[in-house]
């Protein structure tokens, strides 16, 4: 039976998929499939199983076309540089131990010489079998004769940690091994001391009960859910771990064995699977971004707020984006200088406890959440720090603190980069974001910064003091201060970055750009910013295309313009969005939606991907659904001129 259903697998294959080509990996790249069930016939409504026949039909794709199945060994071996990998190296790997691993799998994979990795959950064999799974699970005994055979790699899926924990007040459930608990009895979060206690516990138990049933220990863990972060990595590794896998998506390399990348397979066509080891992370879905004020949901009452939220999310879920920037600070009366956010930390006060829940009702919905966060206008509750810490001006040969729309601390002091990384590593902490937007306020004008720590790294730089340097255009010192100054923010943002990777590692970051910086070269200097730079060192950069704000004369020409920019920059297309403005904050009113239509149609006309809006108010309908879904959805076409 076997060996006929080889035959016909060939033949469908290789009369069917010959002509499509697989993408060349580098180098010590490889890429791991991941899958679970195997049972004889497909199973309604379970896109996880992968029916045997199917299953078959991809291993001869692998066999006829040039891959090379390597086992885990060989990888660890490689990344010592002990030996080089095949071309097209791939490694498989099944979750959880079905019965249908021993059975089919098994023999299947012998045949062809395939190695492959087996990954259980110590609990779900010893104790507790979760109802609902797509087959029976294997004994002990069932898995200890698997691991028996040259071929099979048995490795860890955790004791315990693959379930959800409580990790906000609301309720909601994340992953455990990747997620800070809350405890809603005593109102409290689990520390990070407690955290990774908690970890340490359960992989020390898998090592155990290994050893008691299998006679070995686990050399790597496969995440459950493929959710892990920084700390969890760093415990895995304490425990004896030697690797561990996720299921994000793209090739992994022998260069970064901490966190492979892992591709799930599912029950789907075989040119979707084709596609999916050609290019692991496929065609990036066009932005379609709504920014929302949280305050606009705030209520005293917390079922009232809830119920805004349902609101809003029906507003998003109509309007149909992909992504939507939520702020995660608190500014009801609109000065942009923040004293409280609405998550749980240890820098600010807490408004409401409400961004992880609002994220998680949005998430779960399939929408990408970005944390909105300020960068420097952060009000801190000791008000000696906070003006020690604020940035300078100079002004008529006069320092003093700076007074434009943003109070803004100096980001060259090591004290406010370490508060404000340890504001954005809790944010990380307590809630599930999939990245971060970096507000306006990281900027500096010309006349700043001159604050003592400022002036101490300009002058270990140059050689320079710059509060009595000259800073006219012919010395040359302007230039370089200005650069100086865009490179300084960007290094700021980079700590911060750091500090949300410890709980988010796969966290995207977005910064926000004036339109005015894309089209003045001079821009520079006045803010401190540079497109080009930002564009290296971001994952997309959301220019304020605000044609209002900034008072041009032509809206149409000048954001034609800014498409065309971004056209000539390296990657400008695919990482830039364009976010329109469309409330007139000088007129105190909404922008006609005939003209925010406009506004997106020249972007896209011009060739610009990526949109975005800003502000939107859901209790009024503005701006309309009905004018500009067409152009912000998802899965509407856009305006083609």
């Amino acid at each position: 039976m076997l060996k006929r259903l080889l035959v016909i697998s060939v033949v469908l294959v290789l009369s069917l998929f010959h002509s499509i080509v697989s993408a060349a990996m580098k180098p010590g790249e490889f890429i791991v499939l991941c899958y679970h069930a195997v049972p004889l016939t497909a199973l309604p409504g379970d896109s996880f199983s992968i029916p045997q026949q199917k299953f078959v039909e991809q291993m001869e794709y692998l066999r006829t076309h040039g891959y090379h199945p390597v086992s885990f060994d060989d990888i660890l071996r490689a990344g010592k540089g002990e030996r080089d990998l095949p071309e097209k190296a791939v490694l498989l790997t099944f979750d959880d131990g079905y019965i249908s691993y021993r059975d089919f799998v098994l023999p299947v994979l012998e045949e062809l010489g395939y190695p492959s990795v087996l990954a259980i959950v110590g609990n779900f064999i010893e104790y507790s079998r979760p109802a609902g799974l797509a087959e029976p699970l294997m004994s002990w005994g069932q898995i200890k004769e698997v691991s028996s055979h040259k071929l099979v790699e048995v490795v860890s899926h955790s004791y315990d940690l693959h379930k959800g924990v409580k990790y906000n007040p609301q309720g909601n459930e994340a992953a455990a091994a990747a997620s800070v608990a809350y405890n809603p009895d005593t109102r409290t979060y689990e520390t990070e001391e407690k955290y990774r206690s908690r970890l340490e516990a359960d992989f020390i138990a898998q090592k155990n009960l290994f050893k008691e049933r299998l006679g070995f220990a686990p050399r790597a863990m496969v995440w459950p859910y493929g959710r892990f972060n920084q700390i969890s990595v760093e415990i895995a590794k304490k425990t004896g771990m030697l690797s561990t896998f996720t299921i994000e998506r793209g090739f992994s390399s022998i260069e970064y064995l901490d966190a492979l990348d892992r591709n799930m397979v599912e029950n789907i066509q075989m040119e979707r699977f084709i596609s999916m080891l050609n290019d692991p992370l496929g065609d990036k879905p066009m932005i379609r971004a709504m920014q929302v004020d949280l305050d606009l949901i705030y209520d005293p009452d917390t079922d009232r707020m809830d119920e805004n939220l349902g609101k809003l999310i029906d507003r998003l879920a109509a309007m149909d984006v992909n992504t939507v920037f939520l702020q995660a600070f608190a500014d009801p009366e609109g000065t942009g200088n923040i004293k409280s956010v609405y998550f749980h930390n240890s820098i600010l006060p807490v408004r409401a406890d409400f961004f992880s829940h609002a994220a998680h009702q949005m998430a779960i919905r399939k929408m990408m959440v970005y944390a909105w966060m300020p960068v420097l206008s952060i009000e801190l509750p000791d008000s000696e720090m906070n003006e020690r810490l604020k940035v300078r001006k100079r002004k008529d040969g006069k320092i003093g603190p700076a007074t434009s729309w943003y109070r803004r601390l100096s980001p060259f002091s090591s004290e406010t980069s370490g508060l404000v990384r340890k504001l954005y590593e809790d944010l990380a902490s307590h809630s599930q974001i999939h990245g971060i937007l970096f507000q306006d306020d990281a900027y500096l004008t010309d006349y700043e910064d001159f604050h003592p720590d400022a002036i101490n790294r300009y002058a270990e730089r140059f050689g320079i003091d710059p509060a009595t340097a000259g800073l006219d255009k012919d010395t040359g010192f302007a230039d370089d201060w200005a650069r100086y100054k865009t490179e300084a923010l960007i290094d700021f943002t980079n700590i911060l970055k750091q500090g949300v990777r410890k709980y988010r590692p796969v966290a995207k970051f977005a910064r926000n750009l004036y339109g005015i910086v894309m089209e003045e070269p001079e821009a520079e200097s006045w803010l401190a910013q540079d497109y080009g730079l930002f564009l290296k060192n971001y994952d997309q950069v959301v220019v304020m295309a605000y044609p209002q704000m900034e008072e041009v004369k032509s809206p149409s020409e000048w954001l034609k313009n800014l498409v065309g920019r971004a056209r000539v920059m390296p990657q400008g297309i695919e990482k830039t969005v364009f976010k329109i403005q469309t409330y007139d904050w000088e007129k105190e009113g909404w922008i006609d939606d005939g003209i925010l239509l406009e506004e997106l149609r020249d972007i896209l006309s011009s060739g610009g991907s990526h949109l975005a809006y800003y502000p939107d108010d859901y209790r009024e309908d503005k701006p309309a659904i009905s004018k500009i879904k067409l152009e912000m959805s998802t899965k509407s076409y856009p305006f083609i001129p």
